[in-house]
Order: C-alpha cells, then structure tokens, then sequence
C-alpha cells in the first residue's frame, strides 16, 4: 500500500486519476467476470456493457440474443451481472405467484412518463399485485363490456379506409398501394385510445399519424432500449439532474413531452366535476376501483405504447409470412370463405366465432411464435441466498432475462421445422400437445402476476383482423425481395409491407 502510495505521488494529478480509473475498472472486471464465470455467452458480455449497448443502438437484439441462445445453450450470459434462459419452466418458476424473485432494475429504464411509476415498473410483488387488481378489471373487459364492439368499429374503419383510397383498378391511374405496416398502427392506436378513453384518435379515419405517435415511439425505442439495458445509463439520464437537463416536458412541441400532454390532458377532462364521464371505458374502471388521477395519467400513457405497438407487430409479421407462402394463404381464405358462406360468422366475425375456426387460430399463435412481439429481457433478480438453475449456481442480485426468440424456435416443442411459418403444427398433434405448444407460445405475455394486464384484448384483436382483411379483400406483396425492414430495440420498428390490394369475394 506504501509502495501505491509513493507511485501516485511521484506523477501528475492527471495521470494518477487515469491509473486509478483503470486499475478500478480492471479489478472490477476480473469480479465481474468471475462472478458468473460457470455461464457461458460472449466474453466481452462478461465484464463490459457495450455488446447491450450496440444491439440496443442498433436494432439487432433479436438476432443477437437468438444467435446467442443457439450457440451457448439454454442459459446464456448477456452483461456482467445480466443472465437469459429460454427454459419455460424456469421462466415460470421466476414468475410464479410464490416466487421470491422480484423484478429487476432493468424495469426502471421502460419509463414513458420518467417522473412517476407505472404498475410495469413496480418490482415489489404486494404493490404490484394491489395496482393490477386494480387495473384489471378494465383491461379484462370485465368493466366494460362493449370492448369487442369498440374492437368492431375500428375494424370496420380499417376496411372503410382500404376501400376509400387503396384498392387498386384496372384503370389508368388506378394503381394504389398500402402501407400495411403504416395502417396497422393506426389500427392498433386507434382501438387503444377508443377503449381507454372513449373517443378514438381518428388515425383510421384520417389516414395519419395523429399527433406524431407512431413517429415518437420510433424515435424513442433505441433510447429507451439503452436505459433499460445499461444501468450507468439508466442511472445517469433519470437521476434529478438528467431529467432535468433532458428529460420530456407536456410543453415540448414534439417527442415524448408531447404524448404525455396528450394522454395528461385527456385524463385530466375525465377528472373535471362536470366532465361527462363513460364510466363504461378502461379509464372509467380505474377511477371507480381507486387509482388517483397522476395514476390514471401515467398507465394511459404506458398502455398508449405498449397496448398497442406489440399488437401491431404481431399483426404485421403475421400478415407477412401469410403472404409469403401461397399455401397458407390460400388455406386461411378458404377457411373464411366456408365460414362465410355456411353463416357460421357475423360480420365483423366475434371472438367465439374465431375461436371455433381452427386454421384461423392455428395462424394467430403461428403470428405470435415465428417472432416474439418483445425482445425486452423483463428480468427478475434472484433472490437473497441465490439459486440453483439448470445444475448451476447462480448468486443472489443476479438479473434472469426471458429469452423468448429461441424458446419460440425449439425444435424439441415445435418440430424440426421451427424455423418455418407453418400453421398447420398445431392442427397435426393431439389436443395436450397442442395446448401445451400454445402455453409457450403464451409466455410472450408474461406469466403469473407478472403476465400482461392486456392480453384479453391483444387476443381478441388478434382473432378478428386477420379474418376480416382476408374476408373483404386479396393482397400482394409489392417488393417480396425486401418486403419488410425490421429493427429490434425492445420493441420493433417496422417499415414497409407495401402492398397491392384488390376486392375479394370471399367476404360475399
């Protein structure tokens, strides 16, 4: 120590600082390191936030963490102190209602509203549990019961606006292709904003993107990637001094300031003694079970994003590999054309109609499998004594991360060909095995009393669109070479799907 001490005050305050600074980051690494030195996973992941940092940046986490789950087996390290498994029974241990685990810090980072907590970020499981009692009832439909007629008109203003501007004649001129990706959004946007609120955003109806949402979560999904899987930088942005030097404000023209503005001031018309109130919406089953107006405020804010973005990605990946393989199309329009004509459907098709379709369902949880809707870690931290997974120990404080792409892709549960779009697996086994391939596939939404609050609704979104595009009209891939450009920072950004649209008569 005497001999350290001399050294350091031979040479320049500048020079000792930069010695100190590695030598601290050196001996830190090696701990680091050795720490969780039993997983496997890339060794710069082991001592060095960079790789989480790069693909967050990038949008390539989806096939980082896939790659990764191949090449290092079930359970993989991905940051220092950071680990994924893509074992469903542990996932569900992690998640049981009796688990000691709690939520990770990794849930600070998911901050729409920075300044106040959502239920999502809750990591102590009692007040979890008392917020999504709360919330549930409104998010299940049990409060209100015209969630599926709301649905209905949504998809009705879906295939009112293909009908108004995009079917393409044989008329000069008569060529109009669709933006599918684009009008998905507006779909999903529109059905969250008329549940929750009552009155929808008109993105449907007007055919863009009202107050900048789907552009706002575009440009803010890299960023948020990065704080959720970073801790320094999580730490540095939303400590008091960064969010006061960066952090969005409701008067900011644009960005997320401008969405919180958005949701805030719907909110606070409801909350107005002589609003007139629909009692019967999302927001209105909150009031009436306890949340205080600064809660209703920050959850209209989260399910703005997450209600609907993760929907949409699964309606567009879905309608994809639809429209990539004749085989299923043409099998998914017969179906509906039956349906149709035999008057098992109304129109639009209800939810125990869809249920009753089997090629339908079969696609649905197809969508839901070849690409997970998230490639959010949403890790828990092992508990005080550490435990023991797959044969190996592993310390307390350590983060376990879902790492849905490979368990979605096994081929010990889903066939040899798993990496195929192929509906017809689950339609080939017997009814155990097929449920059971549909509770992995159900992990997408979480599992226990952490599972998704909205999933009622993304299933019942999911049952009817694809039906009621396919019943009404015929689409074609513009660019098949280069159909979709995808990027995965948590959530996905997807840009494209041009298609070619024509009148159908499977839908007469």
């Amino acid at each position: 120590m005497l001999t350290l001490t001399n050294t350091l005050s031979s040479v320049e305050p500048v020079t000792a600082f930069v010695l100190l600074f590695f030598g601290w980051y050196g001996i830190s690494a090696v701990y680091s390191w050795y720490r969780l030195r039993q997983i496997p996973g890339p060794f710069l992941a082991s001592f060095s936030y960079l790789p989480r940092a790069w693909c967050a940046l990038t949008g390539t986490q989806l096939q980082t963490y896939m790659s990764a789950g191949r090449k290092y087996g079930s359970l993989i390290r991905i940051g220092p102190s950071e680990l994924l498994t893509d074992d469903p029974e542990v996932l569900r241990r992690l998640s049981g209602a009796k688990s000691k685990y709690w939520k990770s810090d990794w849930y600070m980072g998911a901050r729409l509203n920075p300044y106040h907590p959502t239920m999502f970020m809750m990591p102590d499981p009692i007040l979890h549990d008392k917020v999504k009692a709360q919330l549930w009832p409104g998010y299940s439909g049990r409060d209100n019961p015209s969630v599926e007629f709301d649905i209905d008109i949504q998809i009705n203003s879906f295939v009112d606006l293909i009908r108004r501007k995009y079917i393409t004649t044989s008329d000069i001129g008569g060529y109009r292709p669709l933006n599918l990706a684009r009008a998905v959004s507006f779909f999903t946007l529109d059905v969250i904003s008329k549940l929750s609120l009552g009155q929808e955003f008109g993105c449907l109806t007007t055919d863009s993107d009202r107050y900048q949402l789907s552009e706002t979560f575009d440009e803010a999904m890299p960023f948020m990637a990065v704080t959720t899987d970073v801790p320094w930088a999580r730490k540095i942005v939303y400590s008091t001094l960064g969010l006061k030097l960066f952090g969005p404000k409701e008067t900011d023209s644009r960005g997320m300031g401008q969405l919180m503005n958005l949701a805030n001031n719907a909110v606070r018309e409801y909350f107005k003694s002589d609003a007139d109130r629909d009692e019967k919406r999302i927001l209105g089953s909150w009031v009436r079970h306890g949340l205080t107006q600064l809660q209703c405020e920050v959850e209209t804010l989260f399910m703005f994003v997450a209600g609907s973005d993760t929907t949409a990605t699964a309606i567009r990946i879905t309608i994809l590999y639809i429209l990539s393989t004749h085989r299923i199309y043409q099998r998914l329009k017969d179906e509906i054309a039956s349906a149709v004509q035999e008057g098992r459907v109304s129109r639009p098709i209800t939810q125990a109609e869809a249920r009753n379709l089997p090629y339908l369902q079969a696609v649905v949880y197809e969508g839901l499998r070849i690409r997970p809707v998230t490639t959010s870690q949403l890790s828990k931290v092992v508990p005080r004594g550490g435990d023991t997974i797959n044969g190996k120990f592993i310390p307390e404080g350590t983060a376990i991360g879902m790492n849905l792409a490979p368990l979605l892709r096994s081929k010990a549960v889903f066939g040899e060909d798993a990496d195929v779009f192929r509906p017809e697996r689950f339609l080939e086994v017997d009814e155990k095995t097929c449920i059971e391939m549909q509770r992995h596939i159900e992990l997408t939404f979480g599992y226990g009393r952490w599972m998704c609050a909205g999933k009622p609704i993304a299933m019942m979104e999911l049952n009817k669109i694809f039906f009621e595009l396919f019943r009404y009209f015929d689409f074609q891939l513009v660019d098949p070479e280069k159909p979709l450009v995808t990027f995965s920072n948590g959530l996905y950004i997807d840009r494209g799907l041009l298609v070619r649209v024509t009148e159908s008569t499977a839908g007469s």
